[in-house]
């Protein structure tokens, strides 16, 4: 493995400022993105109301609150961030479709600000809720939980399973189909493995939730018991059957081998039982190949702009939760100084509020973006296919679309004083990702 930028440079100690390496400073951006809810409790922002994500996304909100439990398992402000996680499940049970599914993102309002259909959203939904019940249960809390919550939780985890076995599970494939799903384009289309490991994960902490819920929850249990039996199964034989784990099988069955980040959900979600060694070698080899040679740090997939299925989103480069996954992956493999380096990677480019951006790219990169991609308007139609789209009112596209624009003249704008620029500054997802890497970091063996 090549080394990251300041690898050279400096010491471990040197490559971390002392604020950056604070878990209660992330902790303070996480609160600084946090608002009351109309509809109930409070939840993160993906970023400032005035950035580029003004909304509550489900995917995010469950990475938060899983770094959020890790703090109070660390002993880390446990009731603060307790508090954090049940106001977040608070606000999931409130926006829950009838049909037990939740869609991209919210507004405050709790209102569905949504394009894409997402097919891995109600997974996570379901993580947030099993989420604030451990929480609960690790701050010996779970008895004082009102009977409304526990029972609200209940119905929501059956409404959810309930949906998605009838509705995305390909009874003749044994997995879950999806149209879009961390990824907004069609290179999400098909059986993936970011989408099947996010269900498997949900069901397995759904199923701990239950467990220590109070009340009578045996027939939700045996429907998610049912369901995760016939899915692991699945998961198990299409994606290490192969002899490289595979990414996704597209619509049509194709085995789809590119790097991408998604090779690093089996090590996310804790599914070494189902991977084996296969999960070690899907890690290495996303790690290897997506690692960005100039700036440090993972970028999502290999950015070949003339392929329809990948979108560049300013121009290519790394993403810092992703490169967050990585050093956490290292310190749980107990290479400490490995995983020091990548942390490295993004702290040399967090803003002197110790703010940490979602993505970056250079100015050769944003140029060519904004030549062969946003003036020719194949973003926007790569942004806006059809086939991964919702049905949403117009008003919902030009919203996006403004976002869009006005991202990318900062962008522009940023380039009149540096030759690498930041997308998304502070991005909360990232700040839960680094806290998380903190956690794991203080623990590595």
């Amino acid at each position: 493995m090549s080394d990251y930028p300041l690898r050279r440079h400096s010491s471990d100690s040197e490559q971390l400022s002392d604020r950056l390496l604070d878990p209660g400073h992330h902790l303070d951006v996480l609160d600084e993105l946090v608002h009351a809810a109309d509809p109930a409790g409070a939840v993160p922002l993906a970023s400032f109301p005035d950035n580029r994500y003004p909304y509550a996304y489900p995917r995010d909100v469950a990475c938060i609150t899983r770094a959020w439990v890790a703090a109070i398992e660390a002993g880390i402000r446990p009731d603060a961030c307790r508090e954090r996680v049940v106001d977040a499940a608070r606000f999931h049970l409130a926006v829950q479709r009838e049909d037990g599914t939740w869609q991209q993102r919210y507004g405050l309002d709790g209102a569905d600000r949504g394009i894409y259909v997402q097919e891995d959203n109600t997974g996570h939904g379901l993580r947030v809720i099993a989420h604030a019940i451990r929480a609960l249960d690790a701050t010996a809390a779970l008895d004082d939980v009102d009977g409304a919550f526990a029972s609200a939780a209940a119905d929501a985890i059956d409404r959810a399973v309930s949906h998605v076995r009838e509705e995305l599970y390909d009874p003749n494939a044994h997995l879950v189909e999806s149209t879009t799903s961390i990824h907004e384009g069609r290179i999400e289309s098909g059986y993936t493995l970011w989408v099947n490991c996010t269900y498997v994960a949900a069901l397995r902490q759904a199923r701990a939730a239950l467990d220590a819920l109070p009340g009578e929850t045996r027939a939700v249990e045996g429907a998610v018991d049912e369901f995760r039996t016939l899915l692991e199964g699945g998961v198990r034989r299409a994606f290490t059957s192969p002899p490289q784990v595979p990414r996704r099988y597209s619509p049509t069955g194709d085995v789809d081998v590119r790097p991408d980040v998604t090779l690093l959900a089996p090590y996310y979600y804790d599914l070494g039982d189902l991977f084996g060694d296969g999960l070690d070698a899907a890690a290495e080899r996303a790690t290897t190949a997506l690692e960005d040679p100039v700036l440090g740090g993972l970028q999502r997939f290999l950015g070949f702009h003339g392929d329809y299925e990948v979108q560049q989103h300013g121009g290519n480069g790394p993403w810092m939760q992703y490169t967050a996954w990585h050093a956490q992956y290292r310190y749980d493999r107990g290479e400490r100084g490995i995983g020091d380096d990548v942390l490295g990677a993004i702290a040399r480019h967090a803003d002197e509020d110790g703010h940490v951006p979602e993505h970056l790219t250079t100015r050769a990169r944003f140029e060519a973006f904004m030549r062969d991609e946003w003036h020719t308007r194949r973003d926007f139609e790569k942004e806006f296919d059809e086939a991964v789209l919702r049905d949403v009112p117009f008003d919902l596209i030009v919203e996006e679309l403004g976002h869009m624009r006005d991202a990318y003249r900062d962008l522009a704008a940023q380039l009149e004083e540096r030759s690498v620029v930041r997308f998304a500054l502070p991005l909360a997802w990232s700040h839960a990702e680094f806290l998380t890497a903190l956690v794991r970091r203080s623990s590595a063996p």
